[in-house]
Parts: C-alpha cells; sequence; structure tokens
C-alpha cells in the first residue's frame, strides 16, 4: 500500500490515447498533436500515451528518429504546458533519451521544475496512479507478465547496446532495416477482434493489485468487472481515431470517448 501513497493523480480532463502505429499510411497521431499544440482540442492538463504510439521507434535509431522528428518536436513542445506519461510498448522503447527531461515554472516566488515528459519502460510497467478519490490505479501498454520465453526475448530486443549495434548496421546498410520494417508494418492488421477476450484476460490481471487497471496493446477497447477489478481496454487509435478523457461522476473515474475526425 506504501508505494500508493506518493502516486500520481490522475487529473480531471486527462487525455488517454494508445496504439496510434503512426507510419507513413497514418498520421492520426500526429494531428492529434497538432490540434493539442493550435488549441482546436482544449489543453489537457495530462496526456496519458499508452504505447505503440509509432510503428517503429527507438532511441537508438537514427532513421526513426527523423522519421518521426515532427511528432518528437511537438510532443516536448507541449510537454512545456502539459504534463505528458509515455507507456513504452512493443513497438516503441528506450525513448527517455528523446524527450524533454524538465520544464521550469515561475510560481511568482520562485523557479519550480517539473518532469516535462515521463516515460516508463517495461521494467516500470505496471505503473501506480490514484484518483482524485485514492482510488488505486496501475497503468501500462499491456505487454507484461508474459511466459518466460516471450518476456526474456522482447527485453533483449529493448537492450541498449543491441540496439546501438543494430543502428550502426542500419547506418552502413543506408538505413534498409528500418525502411523495411517500417513498410512492412503498414501492411499489419490493427483492426481485430479477439474471442473470449474476458476470460482470457482473467489470468494476465492477476498480475495486478489495483482495483483499476488501464492498458492499451489488446486493441480491444473494451471495459468490465472481472474479479475485484475494473478492467479498460483502450481502443486502437489507429484503427478508430478515438481518444479519452477524464470526468469524474460523483468522484468515480471515467473516460469518455472522443473522436479526431470532428477536428
Amino acid at each position: 500500500m506504501s508505494e500508493y501513497l506518493y502516486a500520481p493523480i490522475i487529473k480531471e480532463g486527462a487525455i488517454f490515447i494508445a496504439d496510434a502505429h503512426e507510419n507513413t499510411n497514418r498520421n492520426g497521431f500526429l494531428k492529434f498533436l497538432r490540434a493539442i499544440d493550435s488549441g482546436d482540442i482544449k489543453e489537457p492538463p495530462q496526456i496519458f500515451l499508452l504505447g505503440d504510439m509509432f510503428d517503429f521507434l527507438t532511441g537508438e535509431g537514427e532513421y526513426t528518429r527523423e522519421f518521426y522528428s515532427e511528432h518528437l518536436s511537438l510532443i516536448n513542445k507541449i510537454s512545456q504546458k502539459v504534463e505528458i506519461v509515455y507507456f513504452e510498448g512493443n513497438h516503441d522503447f528506450r525513448l527517455s533519451n528523446l524527450f524533454n527531461k524538465t520544464r521550469e515554472i515561475w510560481d511568482g516566488h520562485e523557479m519550480l521544475r517539473y518532469k516535462s515528459v515521463r516515460v516508463y519502460d517495461i521494467y516500470d510497467q505496471p505503473a501506480n496512479f490514484k484518483t482524485i478519490n485514492e482510488e488505486r490505479v496501475q497503468i501500462a501498454h499491456g505487454d507484461i507478465f508474459l511466459p518466460f520465453i516471450d518476456k526474456y526475448a522482447l527485453r533483449f530486443l529493448r537492450l541498449r547496446w543491441f540496439l546501438k549495434f543494430m543502428n550502426a548496421l542500419d547506418k552502413f546498410l543506408n538505413f534498409k532495416i528500418s525502411k523495411a520494417i517500417l513498410a512492412r508494418l503498414t501492411k499489419k492488421n490493427l483492426d481485430y477482434k479477439i474471442p473470449n477476450f474476458k476470460e482470457l484476460m482473467s489470468k494476465h490481471l492477476q498480475g495486478y493489485e489495483a482495483g483499476i487497471v488501464i492498458e492499451g496493446h489488446y486493441h480491444q477497447g473494451e471495459q468490465f468487472n472481472i474479479y475485484d477489478k475494473f478492467y479498460i481496454n483502450l481502443p486502437c487509435f489507429a484503427c478508430e481515431q478515438s481518444y479519452f478523457v477524464v470526468e469524474y461522476a460523483q468522484q468515480k473515474l471515467n473516460l469518455l470517448k472522443m473522436s479526431l475526425k470532428g477536428h
């Protein structure tokens, strides 16, 4: 319980968004960031990015950093006014070196320093948060609590030395590796339904301790009670162009579905 005493609060008006899978054939996340920056979408106090916002991005990859340069620039710009929380996924990882670490706010007496983009890597997930009513919330991209082989295979691909080696090889080959990965991912089917999803998640959710669990990754867009937990799986933004705004009704956390298509 002690880890929740100082857990950050999910604020009224916060935005949740997951699985944009941005690529040459998808630019909805870029439109979303531009709409936040321009004020077409009301500036929220927090933005929670639940991973796989990009089809392929690592902090060690020179080609992908340039490929997504406008996205990264906008995230850093927006983070000077808005608290951004980024949960790394299985398509975007080792990102902390890409983002602003702090922002400064003058409160009339002194300069206060805040983290501007807080990145949670796979080792820090699930992360603990709480509602305004002190309800415990855990948030993750969703690719956790995996079988042993899958777990360590995915973590090997996130090792810094391996990614630096692959970047050097990619650069030597005129970035043919990164270009091939991005091209292949444009053909990936992101719009699907998982049969018996609730039943399949019953074992997965045993790894969580909080009463409210929020994830992306599975692209299902479902909410349900299971055992003593309320589970929220965000839909795939790449498919639905939907994001969610936090509203507290009678101090209970609700996520109101909003559409980017209206902007």
